[in-house]
């Protein structure tokens, strides 16, 4: 008669490390929209021009349109009415970077959909904001120089599994250079497809790297950055432990990740609302 085999009890500590149960990190942070701490300001009625700014912001996004840009110059305001400024709106999630240093620097506000900007003219410094879906510069500038690529695949290179794609990106350029639209945007994943180090290193010889990098923080990262090739850009999502978790390929005038939605806009007006009412309280 065969003998039972007998149980023999394991301690957590015990187990083989492949037999330990991995688990992601649960989220560490998440950025919310958060009231500013109001600085020390005193009487009111010396920073009116602070306050006709912050009116005509709000002016600006009840009647913001998604296809247009509004610009509000601060350069007339006092240094104290520039700090009032500064700390009421903040900073958000959004920044956007150029290769070419004579573009503006850019950065989103608290409030998504408005941007601060500023450019250096000489010694000066000019400084705006802009109330848009994205600012002007990123529309005008980021595929200004950009040239499409003539595509002469030969050899193992017309056989990787970058080719097809390349064709099929370089087409949605044209199309959008042209006026037309390519449904919903194009969007490839990169993260699905069975792609080598050959492959990624085709796309990036073919596609380029462009002017525009767009960095957006909120839960987890995106990073958008344009390629030398319209209308083409290379959009990455990290998640709080700065691991890539999803790797894309658009083809748009701008990705619609990187720009502020109807919804936004209409949102940060409310809550620049509850920004004056505070001031004024």
């Amino acid at each position: 008669m065969m003998q039972p085999i007998p149980a023999i009890q394991l301690n957590p500590g015990e187990l083989e490390p492949e037999e330990q149960l991995d688990y992601l990190p649960l989220p560490k942070e998440m950025h919310t929209f958060e009231l500013p701490v109001f600085p020390e300001i005193g009487d009111l009625k010396t920073y009116q021009q602070a306050i006709t700014v912050l009116d005509d912001v709000q002016t600006l996004l009840h009647a913001a349109s998604l296809e247009k840009v509004a610009k509000l110059s601060l350069d007339h305001l006092t240094g104290d009415e520039m700090t009032l400024i500064q700390e009421l709106l903040g900073e958000g999630e959004v920044a956007i970077q150029f290769q070419n240093p004579a573009l503006p620097e850019i950065q989103e506000t608290r409030l998504t959909g408005v941007w601060w900007a500023r450019q250096k003219q000489g010694e000066q410094w000019q400084q705006w904001l802009e109330v848009a879906a994205i600012p002007e510069a990123v529309i005008q500038h980021t595929f200004a120089n950009s040239m499409r690529p003539r595509v002469e695949l030969e050899g193992e290179a017309a056989h990787c599994n970058a080719a097809p794609l390349i064709t099929e990106l370089l087409e949605a350029s044209l199309q959008l250079e042209e006026g037309e639209t390519v449904g919903s945007d194009k969007v490839i994943n990169l993260s699905l497809l069975p792609f080598t180090a050959e492959d990624h290193q085709l796309l990036a010889q073919y596609l380029g790297t462009g002017e525009t990098l767009v960095l957006s923080r909120g839960y987890g990262n995106c990073r958008i950055t344009s390629t030398a090739t319209p209308w083409i850009w290379r959009v990455q999502y990290f998640n709080n432990t700065d691991q890539l978790i999803l790797d894309t390929l658009e083809a748009a005038r701008v990705p619609e990740v990187a720009c502020a939605a109807r919804e936004d806009l209409e949102d940060s007006a409310e809550r620049l609302q509850e920004i004056k009412e505070l001031l004024y309280a």
